[in-house]
């Protein structure tokens, strides 16, 4: 306590303010130094989040190739009676009319619409006989040449023979064939009297769908032909319509898709698969979230997974003030349900996108420019750049590429003030992201 003869004013911090030099001087410089660390502090937490933080590289530039994918075959003209000789329409629909493309009450006919009916043997000449028949055999063979204005011919038919073996169909599962065109697939149900089996393949553009059905009367029955029968049926003429288009005819039932390939076994969540020294590179201080693939369509199938992740960085809440970056990564997983087929249907699925950029067609109402093979990342993989759909919004930049049973895609915009980004760099951003992921995938 002060002596109580002292006046309290005169022993205070504002009386030494005001009388003592030394007092003064040291109290401004201690303000001083608390102002001066109080901006240091500040420089440190908005230094990341600054105009200068927030896409400062360095990037590696992304390697084009030559393009690895050839034309894919356009056939422009069907082969008549579907290819399939008169002998081995007779043998399977015996006594049918050899005009298999004659049409009918029900069908239309004409090129690349075949059948062959047979009633009781050939021997019941008519379309709706009664009666008692010892059996029924019918062979129909269509053929039909994609061409579509929104996507590439090879698109086209990669999406009509989009039947993915070892997943129901109704009750039947579509099993893998061999040697047959470039992709082929057959099925066989005894479900209905008429179900028989179907064997579907593609040669290019054109898809051929082979379908041997039938029943015999046993005991006061009728029996669906049993599955050798009708498959062996199916292969054959399946064979000969191949053959008559050029394509490899041996068709064989396989258990694997060769050549077999084993899936990636460790596949981190998109948000997951970008270091953050990565994500600093391109979108320093974003805020991230779930998202979607905007290049492949959306699978809802069994066996096909897909998941996404944006990273949004900017340093103003307003939109047309300071810098923008995003960033998104999705990764579409394809299951081994047999062996190798993962990686088979991620190529095909790869490959349909592929020819349509290629090609500058598009499903949707987008615009593409710049597409590009790259040496890399993954097995296969390219560059395009989607056309900002207004003057404001950008153009985006995509590098994707598939890796066994993966397809990953990865897309990058953004703007500065009120100029979006155009250019390399949106592809070069893409790709050095892109590197990244691949370095997270393991087997």
């Amino acid at each position: 306590m002060p002596d109580p003869d002292t006046d309290p004013e005169s022993t205070g911090l504002a009386y030494r303010l005001r009388t003592d030099r030394k007092w003064r001087r040291g109290a401004v410089a201690a303000m001083l130094a608390l102002v001066l660390g109080v901006a240091a502090v500040a420089a440190i937490a908005t230094r990341g989040s600054g105009p200068g933080g927030i896409s400062d590289g360095p990037l590696t530039a992304a390697p084009a190739t030559a393009d690895p994918v050839p034309a894919g075959r356009i056939v422009k003209k069907v082969p008549a009676n579907c290819g399939v000789s008169k002998g081995t329409a007779a043998r399977l629909a015996p006594g049918s009319d050899p005009d298999a493309e004659k049409g009918g009450l029900f069908r239309e006919g004409g090129p690349g619409s075949c059948m062959w009916y047979s009633l009781d043997d050939g021997k019941a000449k008519c379309d709706f006989c009664t009666g008692d028949f010892r059996n029924e055999r019918v062979l129909n063979v269509d053929i039909a040449l994609a061409e579509s204005r929104l996507q590439s011919p090879i698109s086209e038919a990669l999406r009509q023979m989009n039947e993915t073996p070892g997943l129901p169909r109704s009750s039947a599962r579509p099993e893998i064939v061999e040697g047959l065109g470039e992709e082929a697939t057959a099925r066989y149900s005894a479900e209905t009297e008429t179900e028989g089996a179907i064997v579907k393949f593609r040669v290019g553009n054109a898809v051929a769908t082979v379908r041997y059905r039938g029943w015999d009367a046993v005991g006061g029955e009728r029996r669906t032909i049993p599955a050798k029968t009708a498959l062996d049926g199916a292969f054959a003429a399946a064979s000969e319509t191949a053959k008559s288009m050029g394509t490899a005819a041996r068709p064989v039932l396989s258990k694997v898709k060769h050549p077999v390939t084993p899936p990636v076994r460790h596949v981190p969540k998109p948000c997951d698969a970008v270091p953050a020294a990565t994500v600093d590179k391109v979108a320093r201080g974003a805020y991230r979230r779930r998202a979607t693939a905007s290049l492949f369509p959306s699978f809802n199938w069994q066996g096909t997974s897909t998941d996404g992740c944006r990273w949004r960085a900017r340093t103003s809440r307003y939109s047309d003030e300071g810098q923008s970056r995003t960033l998104t990564v999705a990764i579409t997983v394809e299951d081994d349900r047999l062996p190798g087929l993962g990686a088979f249907t991620a190529a095909r699925r790869y490959l349909g996108v592929y020819e349509n950029l290629r090609a500058g067609n598009t499903p949707g109402s987008d615009q593409f420019s710049g597409f590009k093979p790259l040496a890399g990342p993954g097995d296969r993989a390219f560059a395009v750049t989607r056309v900002a759909r207004t003057s404001s919004s950008g153009d985006e930049g995509f590098v994707v590429f598939q890796k066994r049973n993966l397809l990953v895609e990865v897309s990058y915009q953004g703007a500065d003030e009120e100029t979006p980004m155009r250019g390399s760099r949106l592809v070069d951003s893409a790709y050095t992201v892109a590197v990244a992921v691949e370095r997270s995938l393991r087997s």
